[in-house]
Formats: structure tokens, sequence, C-alpha cells
């Protein structure tokens, strides 16, 4: 997905802000070339980062490097199970 489309669905992030965040290296998304000039190609996944990223930036004044780190971190992170309704006993 180009920029136009990642600005679509992450609402209140301007363009400088997303170009900010691909040179300071907080995102990598995919070169594509069309013609002589190269595009940045976001994956879904990026999508995700950015937004739970923006909405710590934006909402609780984070910084850019904090909040990056700490929405890929959370992309990443196993869910914990607890099981509560699961009562069978196994001790036979």
């Amino acid at each position: 997905m180009y920029a136009g489309g990642v600005l679509k669905r992450v609402s209140g992030l301007t363009y400088d802000k997303l170009k900010y965040f691909v040179r300071a290296g907080y995102l990598e998304p995919k070169k594509v070339k069309k013609e002589s000039l190269y595009y940045n190609d976001f994956s879904e996944e990026d999508v995700e980062v950015i937004k739970r990223a923006w909405t710590l930036i934006s909402t609780h004044h984070m910084k850019a490097r904090t909040a990056f780190a700490r929405a890929k971190g959370q992309g990443r992170a196993p869910q914990l199970s607890l099981k509560l309704g699961d009562t069978s006993d196994n001790s036979d």
C-alpha cells in the first residue's frame, strides 16, 4: 500500500510525519520502482504498527522512538491464556 492509502487509514497522520518515520528508520517499507521513481510500499503489518504508534504519539504525547518500540512490541507479544472455564481434572 502506498502512502496515500496509509494516510486514509490512520486518522490525523500527515504525509510529512509518515515520511519522517521512514527516514528516521522506524519503518522499513518495501521499495517499488515505477518508471524512474521509487515508492514506499507499506505492508498491512506496517500499517498496524503505524496506527498503534500514532495513537501513542498523538494521544499520550510519547516520543516517536518510544512509541514505535512499544507498537512493534505489542504486535509480537504472545497472548496470555487463562482458561478460566476449564474445570477438568486430569489427575487419574
